[in-house]
């Protein structure tokens, strides 16, 4: 017997009933509605149902109270944040479609599975129809109810998602269709291409009369419809109004719409990567799922193009081992294959077979396993394969994704085999461009200097970055300008940053104009910046929130960098918290920094070490968090950290390792730091140096390093010099010298000239200069202008004062202000202070907190 179109896919037939009450009360709870049975008991349930009666018709929902598009038909999309559906995008036939709604109408949608056509109907049915009541019937027994509905109200919808299911038996009648059109109720129905074919055929051959009845109801159905062809793959116009989607869903489906219809991706992907991850149970289909997971892995690595039948055996067996190997029960190679190429919405399956018995792993799962929060590393069998040299593929992108995994050995290899064959330096340049952000900047300048001389201009702008990160700006500033000299236009605004960034503005103008005038986007930021420099606060920030939408991160950035000259933190934090999450990480040192200056170090540290989690090899991080950990007086901490900073290539912590020994009268090994910074050019080493030599006695030593610093302009020097003088006894000129670093704007040598000026008995002179430094946030003159007040007798001020010093870590503030309170008599306070100084590690408020106690308890009270 020949199998006629409904010869599958069809809805199983309705059984034969006992009674048709039973079948009432089975139609009442599933679809919330009351009825009245007028058929004799014994009929089947298409016809109980068929003779039912509506008491109301206000139980079936207004299409508007049903929005949810999974509920009609719509194949659900990757789950994302509790929605199972992406936003619609509009299809080139909407308007069409949309114009062709209108009482009385038949509209079929016609295209592959997964084109898109229930989810096209159902957004036009949103569109127009929302005070409709929608009629959504199981099967073609069901439809007749519709019929009853039509005679109550005629703004009926009745949806028939996937038609052929409905002209199979027991199949929807074409009385029934035209009872709905001629009341002006309306009929919204969708079609597999292949079913629509199936069903159009000219003439049924069957030999069975059933058969041919049913294929003659079909036709005259589909006769009755206004068909509209829904195509698979998206066009231009439709991916253009798709691009503007903000959904990441949509912009994977958008990768990979050359090759799959988006709707198709969409939908088919999440039901095969749940295939693929349940075919490894024993007895189902593990050895398909090794395959499966070999062409993914292959995918991963960088091979785009499809990968040989022999390729994926030769792998294979690491994978089904690893799950389990024999215990799985693996099926044959034959049985895996056909498993595995078995389409299941149009062209998808698990793996897309191409010519010459190749396949490629469907896209959806390559990009769900690469985005796994459990992701697995590819293992040595695919990277060795990869990179035997029997391939004959493009090794930059190799390179590429072994770099992405981690993997710079691998990427060095790939980038190596590439540029054997490579006269234009191409790999080079990349395994520069590996090495930079793996924080090996020497291995990543020699490459780029390689790449440089074959040619590539580029890599002469990357040069002029690396010798940035390398704190080199003469460098910087020379491979830059060769980079200009040879016609590479975004060198312009390289050169333009690297002289802002030694303060050269009016050159950095210059170059951002020109960067401007050949169109560089992000020159626009760059002028932001330029603008900061310049103290032009306002203009700064009107363009970088000009250029919020185009560059979020770096405006964000800028916008961060606004708020911190105003000394604004919090609003800083926010900025610079939006653009970590554009993925410029170099804005969690920005945050550090925010919460440093906002007293606190366990964030500015905590926020340093979210740096290191994502760039564990760059030497910043380390820096950044070692600052902290000593300004929080972990000196064992924060030398280790400067350690590994040093270790990854920072001069800086050199310097400020030095330093950190210093203050801790480790001078042997801080003096042999110090001479190794400079020997590296670092200038703020020799101040360092000359600090040693001054603490130590070795006031000639300093003094000659000092002269040095003043004659090339380094204001530092200035307040230095004037501490030897002071520690030599020669007050007037340590003023002279301290006086000209205030001019300089070194706020902070204001407290030295006002220690100088309290020691002679002068507190007048004095506090305008503690007024200086404090305005700068010095604690210590916060702490030194309390004493005068408390000295003048103004005892309000000197406590506002003493817990303004107290917050900027000035602990000794706290005994003070204990001190004060003990004399007005109010002990609670007193105690209070103490207890904060104590708890801080000040010896005199520990001293006091014990006196405290001990009085109280001798005076049996408590402290008022």
């Amino acid at each position: 017997m020949s199998e006629g179109p409904f010869s599958s896919r069809v809805a199983p037939p309705v059984g034969k009933v006992s009674h048709a009450h039973d079948h009432a009360t089975t139609f009442q709870q599933e679809h919330g509605v009351q009825i009245y049975l007028g058929a004799a008991p014994d009929e089947n349930l298409g016809a109980a149902i068929a003779s039912a009666r509506l008491a109301s018709l206000h139980f079936w929902p207004l299409v508007s109270e049903s929005a949810d598009p999974i509920k009609w038909g719509v194949h659900p999309a990757p789950h994302r944040k509790d929605s199972r559906y992406v936003e619609y995008v509009g299809r080139d036939i909407d308007g069409d479609f949309l114009q062709a709604i209108r009482p009385g109408c038949f509209l079929l949608l016609v295209g592959d599975s997964t084109a898109g056509k229930s989810r096209t109907a159902f957004e036009a049915a949103q569109h127009l129809l929302g005070d409709y009541r929608v009629f959504m019937p199981f099967d073609g027994s069901e439809t007749s109810i519709a019929s009853e509905l039509i005679r109550h109200d005629s703004r009926l919808l009745l949806w028939l998602d996937d038609l052929d299911v409905f002209l199979a038996p027991p199949a929807v009648s074409v009385r029934t269709i035209d009872e709905i059109t001629e009341n002006n109720g309306i009929v919204l129905a969708t079609i597999r291409a292949e079913r629509y074919n199936d069903l159009s055929l000219r003439e049924d051959r069957s030999a069975f009369n059933s058969e041919r009845l049913l294929a003659r109801n079909a036709r005259q159905i589909m006769s009755r419809a206004s068909k509209f062809f829904l195509e698979r793959q998206w066009s231009e116009s439709e991916i253009g109004r798709a691009q503007t989607s903000t959904d990441p869903r949509m912009t994977d489906a958008l990768s990979h719409s050359n090759e799959y219809g988006v709707a198709e991706y969409l939908a088919a992907g999440p039901q095969l990567y749940e295939e693929w991850r349940n075919a490894w149970a024993p007895g189902g289909h593990p050895r398909a799922a090794a395959l499966v997971a070999s062409a993914i892995d292959f995918k991963r690595a960088g091979i785009n193009k499809a990968v040989g039948v022999g390729d994926l055996l030769k792998v294979h067996e690491y994978y089904l081992q690893k799950n389990g190997g024999v215990r799985l029960r693996p099926e044959s190679f034959e049985q895996a294959i056909s498993w595995a190429t078995d389409p299941l919405h149009a062209t998808t399956s698990l793996l897309v077979p191409y010519e010459a018995g190749t396949y490629k792993a469907f896209d959806y799962l390559v990009d769900k396993v690469a985005n796994s929060e459990a992701l697995q590393e590819i293992p040595d069998i695919i990277w060795n394969e990869v990179l035997s040299g029997e391939w004959d593929f493009d090794f930059h992108i190799v390179g590429e994704y072994a770099a992405k995994t981690g993997r710079t050995d691998l990427a060095e290899r790939a980038y190596r085999i590439a540029e054997d064959s490579d006269s234009g330096g191409k790999g080079a340049f990349r395994l520069g461009y590996v090495f930079a952000e793996a924080g090996d900047y020497d291995q990543a300048e020699a490459w780029y200097e390689r790449s440089a001389n074959s040619g590539n201009v580029r890599a002469l702008v990357n040069l002029g970055y690396v010798s940035m990160r390398k704190n080199d700006s003469t460098q910087a500033e020379r491979y830059l300008e060769a980079a200009v000299q040879k016609g590479e236009e975004r060198a312009t605004l390289g050169l333009a940053l690297v002289l802002l960034h030694q303060n050269r503005i009016d050159e950095a103008d210059i170059w951002c104009q020109v960067a401007e005038e050949k169109g560089l986007p992000q020159a626009k930021v760059l002028r932001a910046d330029i603008c900061l420099a310049k103290g032009e606060i306002e203009q700064a920030e009107k363009i970088y929130r000009e250029n919020m939408a185009v560059v979020p991160g770096k405006a964000a950035t800028g916008l961060g960098q606004v708020h911190l000259h105003r000394k604004e933190y919090k609003q800083a934090i926010t900025q610079f918290q939006i653009a970590v999450q554009k993925n410029d990480h170099n804005a969690l040192l920005n945050i550090a920094y925010c919460y440093s200056e906002l007293r606190d170090h366990d964030k500015a540290q905590e926020s340093s070490r979210k740096y290191i989690e994502e760039h564990p090899d760059h030497a910043a991080g380390y820096f950044s968090l070692a600052l902290y950990l000593s300004l929080a007086n972990a000196v064992t901490e924060a030398e280790s950290a400067y350690r590994k900073a040093i270790e990854l290539g920072d001069v800086r912590a050199i310097t400020n390792l030095a330093n950190l020994l210093s203050n801790i009268d480790r001078h042997d090994e801080a003096e042999e730091l110090y001479l190794s910074a400079i020997d590296k050019k670092d200038s703020k080493a020799r101040s360092g140096l000359a600090h040693l030599y001054r603490v130590t006695g070795r006031f000639s030593a300093a003094i000659r390093i000092l002269r040095e610093l003043v004659r090339e302009g380094y204001h530092p020097a200035y307040k230095e010099m004037g501490r030897v003088q002071e520690d030599l006894g020669r007050t007037n000129l340590a003023i002279l010298w301290l006086q000209k670093a205030v001019d300089l704007g070194d706020k902070s040598a204001g407290v030295r000239l006002g220690y100088i000026y309290e020691r002679r008995g002068e507190p007048k002179k004095a506090t305008p200069y503690y007024r200086i430094a404090a305005e700068d946030g010095d604690g210590h003159a916060y702490l030194h202008l309390a004493m005068i007040f408390e000295y003048r007798g103004d005892i309000e001020k000197a406590k506002e004062l003493y817990q303004t010093a107290f917050n900027y870590d000035e602990f000794e503030a706290a005994s003070r202000l204990g001190r004060l309170y003990w004399l007005e008599g109010n002990l609670s306070q007193s105690e209070e202070w103490c207890r904060k100084g104590a708890e801080k590690g000040d010896e005199d408020a520990i001293k006091q907190l014990d006196f405290l106690h001990e009085y109280i308890s001798k005076i049996g009270g408590e402290s008022q």
